[in-house]
């Protein structure tokens, strides 16, 4: 108080009274924003994908999901949360895939080689997401030797016309059934 008086309140303490504010009526209005869970595809999220929400108060809403997403990626959906100017989060997690690991924007895989074309090199088939493309085995590939082939993995998020690469395994099967 002593210094308030002496200085004006300029510098000196100031009271709980100054630093208190009301919310004004347009923070009073705005709506909260809502995070909903949404679960996809590998395929969706190398593709992109719609879905279509419906909430309680019966609003629907078609939401656009980018090519590129990650689990753990948020999509903001600006004004669409609850009340008027609050926002909709949706929270992306992908489900895992019985082909591909993913690994940022990476694929990985294992590709069954049959022996004699680890042993004596040829080609094999590999289907990566989108197409099938042929991998030179070269001569005396042992197992677990990983290939990586640039541009065939996830695009990227908000640029998809970069991907990241896919790295396959290969896996040497032995012939079955073999006589003396």
């Amino acid at each position: 108080d002593f210094f308030e008086t002496l200085f004006g309140g300029m510098g000196g303490a100031r009271t709980a009274r100054q630093y208190t504010r009301r919310p004004t009526a347009q923070a009073q209005a705005r709506g909260r924003d809502i995070e909903h869970p949404v679960q996809i595809t590998l395929e969706e999220a190398f593709n992109g994908t719609t879905r279509l929400l419906t909430f309680e108060d019966g609003r629907r809403i078609e939401a656009t999901i980018p090519p590129g997403v990650k689990t753990g990626s948020k999509i903001r959906l600006s004004g669409q949360g609850a009340g008027a100017g609050g926002d909709l989060y949706l929270k992306i997690s992908v489900m895992p895939n019985s082909t591909y690991e993913r690994d940022g924007d990476d694929l990985r895989r294992e590709q069954p080689v049959d022996f004699f074309t680890a042993l004596l090199g040829g080609e094999v088939k590999v289907a990566t997401i989108d197409k099938e493309v042929r991998l030179t085995i070269p001569p005396e590939t042992d197992s677990g030797k990983t290939f990586r082939l640039k541009g065939l993995g996830m695009p990227k998020l908000n640029k998809p016309e970069k991907r990241g690469d896919l790295y396959v395994t290969v896996e040497v099967q032995g012939p079955k059934n073999l006589t003396a």
